[in-house]
C-alpha cells in the first residue's frame, strides 16, 4: 500500500467552451511528464477526471499545447484556445486584452471581449483548401464537394485545413442520422491518411447552422470552435451560409465572421468549471 508521503499530486483547473472540456495545466505544473501519456490518463472519464483534452500553457511566449483525449497532439484547438486565455486570466499569467498566442498552427489572435460572462474573440487564420495540408488521397488542387462511397451509401464532403483537419458533410436533419457512425466511418475513411474531424451540418437559415462534430482524437464532442469555423468557411463558399453565422452547439453558441481578407473570428464563452488535484 503506498503511503500518503509517497503519493505525487498533480494540480489541476477543469475549463469548458460550449460543452467541450479540458483538463488545463501551467508548464511548471506539468513539468518533464509525458505529456500523451498523462493526456490518456486524466482526461479519461471512468478513471481519471474526464475532458475530451488536455492543454498545457507555456508563457514567453504564450504558447498553448494541446493533446486529445487518446493522447494525440493536435495542432489546434478553438474551443480550447479560448479556455487558454480563460485561465491566464485567472491565474494572472495575461491580464492584456489582446495578446497572441503560438500554437502548433500558427500565431492565434486572443481578443477578450467582456469578462463577465467571458467571452473571447480569436482570430483564427486563414482556411487552407490545399488538401495534402489535410492528408487526403487526391490528384485534385482541393477537396470540395466530393463524393466518399461508405459501406452503405455515397455521401458529398468538402474538406480543408481550419487550424487542424476538417471534412464537412450537409445533412437535412441531424436528429435523424446516426451521427457517431457516419462520423467515425468518415474520420476512418482510407482517403484520409491523418483521419479527419468530421462537421455534420444542418441549415437552419443564411445566418445560422446547426453542428455535431466527430473529433479525430475525442470522437462525438459537444463542441469544436474550429469545426465551426470550417463549417462557416465552406458553407459560405457553397452558398448555404453568410460569412457572418451563428453556429448552434448543443450546449451554447458560437459567432464566425470570415473578413474581407478571409481571416476567420470565432468568438464564444469560456467557462471555469472547478478545481482539483490528480494522483499520478
Amino acid at each position: 500500500m503506498r503511503s500518503l508521503w509517497s503519493l505525487v499530486m498533480i494540480a489541476f483547473t477543469k475549463y469548458h467552451g460550449c460543452g467541450n472540456d479540458f483538463i488545463i495545466l501551467s508548464e511548471k505544473t506539468a513539468g518533464d511528464r509525458d505529456y500523451p501519456a498523462l493526456a490518456m490518463q486524466i482526461c479519461h472519464r471512468t478513471l481519471g477526471i474526464g475532458a475530451d483534452g488536455l492543454i498545457i500553457v507555456k508563457t514567453n511566449p504564450m504558447e498553448m499545447v494541446y493533446y486529445n483525449s487518446d493522447g494525440s497532439r493536435a495542432p489546434m484547438c478553438g474551443n480550447g484556445i479560448r479556455c487558454f486565455a480563460k485561465f491566464c486570466f485567472d491565474e494572472g499569467l495575461c491580464l492584456d486584452e489582446e495578446y497572441e498566442v503560438v500554437t502548433l498552427a500558427g500565431i492565434m489572435g486572443v481578443k477578450v471581449v467582456c469578462r463577465d460572462p467571458f467571452l473571447v474573440e480569436i482570430n483564427m487564420g486563414k482556411p487552407d483548401f490545399d488538401p495534402e495540408r489535410c492528408g487526403i488521397k487526391t490528384e485534385k488542387e482541393t477537396f470540395l464537394k466530393q463524393n466518399i462511397s461508405l459501406e452503405n451509401r455515397q455521401i458529398t464532403v468538402s474538406s480543408c485545413f481550419m487550424g487542424t483537419i476538417h471534412t464537412v458533410v450537409w445533412l437535412e436533419d441531424l436528429e435523424e442520422e446516426d451521427l457517431e457512425r457516419l462520423g467515425k466511418d468518415l474520420c476512418e475513411h482510407p482517403i484520409f491518411t491523418e483521419k479527419t474531424n468530421v462537421n455534420m451540418v444542418q441549415v437552419i437559415d443564411e445566418k445560422t447552422l446547426k453542428l455535431m462534430t466527430y473529433e479525430r482524437g475525442a470522437g462525438m464532442t459537444y463542441a469544436c470552435g474550429t469545426g465551426a469555423c470550417a463549417s462557416v468557411v465552406i458553407g459560405a463558399l457553397e452558398g448555404k451560409c453568410s460569412r457572418e453565422t451563428d453556429v448552434r452547439l448543443p450546449l451554447g453558441t458560437l459567432h464566425i465572421n470570415q473578413r474581407n481578407d478571409d481571416e476567420v473570428m470565432m468568438t464564444g464563452p469560456a467557462v471555469k468549471v472547478g478545481q482539483g488535484c490528480f494522483e499520478e
